[in-house]
């Protein structure tokens, strides 16, 4: 009897102590199976259907990197991004564009840094392009990718509603041709110059002592041809392609205003990205605006090597160009506050003193 309530006490305990057991293991896999959606629902990104919008033909460089750029994304993202690219201007015009992505109409741009300064929140990037400010394209993409950069283009996001998801790529120079050889910024005395509609660039040349004249492009060939103006400036690929060598005698690589690639973003549809689609989209991004440079390049040397048949080519002195128009050209339209707020051009020539090649 003695031994048979032993074993039932033994029996008793391995009982108690199996389903002990039982329950431990039930409460250590319920915290699993509850987290499983959870982190079902962390992994989970929202999907998007984006259209990016160019103004170029469809087989300019700009249109060729912007296909690259849907391209990249829709391959990379594994459906969370669907890039639908429109080209030569099938969305609108820039204006139309730029309005576009504030109003939701438009989601993306593959354009020109430059035109970024158009929108409201932006102006302070109008600076960018004032004439003769940088001494070479590397030296423009430092100060593009330095903190100050960085803080106005993260400013002029929330300000505006378009970010800039990447400003890069070393686009064709604005130049210049004429019908006589301008070397020295004294040879510009009395050339009457077709400019773009641009205080600052207007200011320029009249301080050169030219006369700009403000005419459409598409008046332009008949303009140099008529002698309305004697001169123009634009970079040279736009020089050949328009045929302009066969109403100008000279060209000269003033290099005298700087551009990048640009690709820009809806600042609310930025936002609802995940961190993985952002990534996705700045290594496209990067892909687009290299191809486009090496495009260009290799047009732009096409373009040299052909105006050398067509017309003679001169070495302008940019140093005395420089020295006739001075730093306070820059400090007056700063001061004034009115194409862009005062004090950018200040930050940027302190950019310019502490940059090292």
């Amino acid at each position: 009897m003695k031994k048979w309530s032993i074993l039932l006490a033994v029996l008793l305990l391995l009982s108690i102590g199996l389903a002990g057991c039982g329950g431990s293991k039930q409460a250590q896999q319920a915290p699993a199976q509850s987290q499983q959606p959870q982190q079902q629902a962390q992994t989970e990104e929202k999907k998007f259907t984006l259209k990016i919008a160019g103004i170029k033909t469809d087989d300019d460089p700009a249109s060729i990197a912007m296909r690259l750029f849907a391209d990249e994304v829709n391959k990379n993202s594994k459906g969370s991004i669907k890039v639908q690219a429109y080209t030569n201007s099938v969305l609108g015009n820039l204006n139309d564009l730029l309005t576009g992505m504030t109003n939701g109409t438009v989601d993306m741009l593959y354009n020109t840094f430059s035109c970024y300064s158009w929108l409201e929140g932006a102006k302070r990037f109008t600076a960018i392009s004032a004439p003769y400010l940088w001494d070479d394209n590397a030296e423009l993409q430092a100060f593009l990718d330095s903190d100050i950069s960085k803080q106005w283009m993260e400013e002029a996001a929330a300000a505006s509603g378009v970010r800039v998801v990447i400003a890069k790529g070393e686009l064709p120079p604005r130049e210049l041709t004429a019908n006589k050889a301008i070397k020295t910024a004294d040879d510009f005395k009395g050339v009457k110059i077709r400019t773009a509609e641009a205080p600052i660039v207007q200011e320029t040349m009249k301080r050169l002592g030219a006369t700009p004249v403000v005419i459409p492009f598409s008046d332009l060939y008949m303009a140099l041809k008529q002698g309305i103006v004697d001169a123009q400036e634009n970079n040279f690929i736009t020089t050949m392609t328009s045929s302009f060598y066969e109403v100008q005698t000279h060209f000269m690589k003033t290099d005298y205003i700087r551009d990048v690639s640009a690709i820009f973003i809806s600042e609310k549809i930025w936002e609802e990205l995940s961190d993985n689609q952002k990534q996705i989209i700045l290594a496209a991004a990067d892909k687009a605006v290299n191809k486009e440079a090496e495009l260009v390049a290799a047009k732009n040397k096409e373009a040299i090597d052909f105006l050398s048949t067509k017309m003679t080519y001169v070495e302008p002195d940019i140093a005395s160009i420089k020295a006739k128009l001075g730093s306070d050209i820059y400090k007056k339209f700063d001061s004034e506050g009115k194409l862009w707020p005062t004090g950018t051009i200040d930050k940027i020539l302190e950019f310019k003193a502490s940059y090292k090649r």
